[in-house]
C-alpha cells in the first residue's frame, strides 16, 4: 500500500492477492468451480447429443405422452438447482470464512499503513518529502 501526496492510502491489491488466505480461498473454489463446471456442460451436452443422433431413444413414450427427451430436458432444471444449492452450502461454510480472513488481512494491512503514515506525519518525516 502507498500514500499518495494528498494523504489517501491506496490498497496494494497484488499484495492482497499475494497474500496465504487469499491464495487459499482461490484454490478452493477452484477445485470446486471447475469440476462443477464440467459437469455442468457434459450434463448440458449429452442431452443435445442425445437430441441430435438418437432421436428414437429421446422419443420413446415413459408415460402418456411423456417422452424420455422431456425427462431428460426436466433434469437440467434439477441439475442447475442442484448445482446452485450445492454452491451456497460450500461458499457458507468454506469460502466465506476464507474470504472473511483473506479481508481481515486485507484490513490489517490498511491499518498498519495508516499508523506508519501517522508516526511519520507525527515525527516530521512526512512533510520532509
Amino acid at each position: 500500500m502507498s500514500v499518495p501526496a494528498g494523504g489517501q492510502l491506496r490498497i496494494d491489491w497484488e499484495a492482497v492477492e499475494r497474500a496465504p488466505e487469499f491464495q487459499e480461498l482461490v484454490k478452493r473454489r477452484k477445485r470446486f468451480v471447475v469440476p462443477a463446471t464440467i459437469f455442468f456442460l457434459v450434463w448440458y451436452l449429452g442431452f443435445i447429443v442425445l437430441a441430435g443422433y438418437a432421436p428414437g431413444f429421446m422419443g420413446e413414450s415413459i408415460y402418456q405422452g411423456f417422452t424420455v427427451g422431456y425427462l431428460i430436458a426436466l433434469t437440467q432444471f434439477v441439475m442447475v438447482w442442484w448445482l446452485a444449492a450445492w454452491y451456497i452450502r460450500k461458499s457458507d461454510r468454506e469460502f466465506d470464512p476464507l474470504r472473511a480472513a483473506a479481508a481481515a488481512q486485507a484490513q490489517r494491512d490498511v491499518d498498519q499503513q495508516r499508523a506508519d503514515h501517522a508516526s511519520r506525519f507525527q515525527t516530521g518525516e512526512e512533510g520532509a518529502r
